[in-house]
């Protein structure tokens, strides 16, 4: 059932650029009831042939795409950005550096350090979402809403099913329960998808052109037979890029130390050793 403070909807995907080293995810918010209009102008931006957008396929001719040639697919791009102008939906993005999360957290799946490749982008990424709300808390009450919570707006997150659902889930409520995170009673429900089907959740194939588009610009990657930068910057110039972030090396390692302070931090409490070390001498 839906919350009645869920006014805002985000649709989250994924994407990499593999040869350059960054995964990204990412997406569209805006206000619940934009959303209702705006998936129905889409899909009737798609040729009858193709039951499912995804914008790798669409930039590169392949799959669903491969029979079209390039100015066919350059107006299907065309016909939905304009679609996303006209809606006060906003793209946003969080990316992270993976050659170096690796070398941080090598497990593919379950890392101490922010889990995985997927659930640390994901929680910046909705972290975004919260953000863009609007009604950012002042220097006067943010050690309030620190302490208490906030009863502002909330927003509903849609998310494309895959192999790192699970790891979503534990993410995002980790962090409705954190104290630390201000927006944190901003989020609200989380329903997980595909992108067609009877029970498919059409919206998640801007999220899907979202992710890319954002995984493109992160990454600097360099442009193919159709330009995602001009894609982008159309975007971008109409306001409709609320902010892409990325976790490079050098915030990945400062992160990781604080993890790792924090911890040992941890361990001497639970031992009583105060604040003296491991390796602390008691001579002078």
């Amino acid at each position: 059932m839906k919350n009645g403070r869920e006014s805002f909807s985000a649709y989250l995907d994924e994407s990499e650029e593999s040869s350059i080293g960054v995964y990204v995810v990412g997406g569209f918010v805006g206000k619940a009831q934009v959303w209702e209009e705006f998936t129905t102008k889409w899909l009737e931006c798609l040729p009858t042939a193709i039951t499912c957008f995804h914008a790798t396929d669409c930039f590169t001719g392949n799959k669903q795409f491969e029979g079209l040639d390039i100015p066919e697919r350059v107006r299907i791009l065309d016909k939905l950005t304009d679609v996303i102008l006209a809606h006060e939906v906003r793209l946003f993005g969080y990316g992270l550096d993976v050659k170096t999360y690796r070398k941080l957290a090598p497990k593919a799946k379950q890392n101490e350090f922010l889990e995985n490749k997927y659930a640390a982008p994901f929680g910046g990424a909705v972290q975004l979402a919260c953000e863009s709300m609007g009604n950012p808390p002042t220097p006067d009450n943010i050690s309030r809403i620190l302490k208490q919570g906030e009863r502002w707006q909330q927003c509903a997150f849609f998310i494309e099913s895959n192999e790192y659902s699970a790891s979503a889930k534990r993410t995002i409520a980790n962090m409705r329960n954190s104290h630390d995170l201000w927006f944190r009673d901003r989020i609200g429900r989380e329903t997980y998808g595909t992108k067609s089907g009877r029970d498919g959740i059409p919206s998640l194939q801007v999220a899907d052109l979202g992710a890319f588009l954002a995984a493109k610009y992160i990454s600097k990657s360099p442009e193919g037979k159709i330009s995602w930068k001009a894609y982008y910057e159309k975007l971008k110039s109409a306001r409709r890029v609320c902010r892409t972030v990325q976790a490079d090396e050098y915030s990945l390692n400062a992160l990781h130390q604080t993890y790792e302070e924090s911890k040992q931090e941890a361990a001497q409490k639970a031992r009583g050793d105060g604040s003296r070390s491991p390796t602390s001498s008691s001579g002078s």
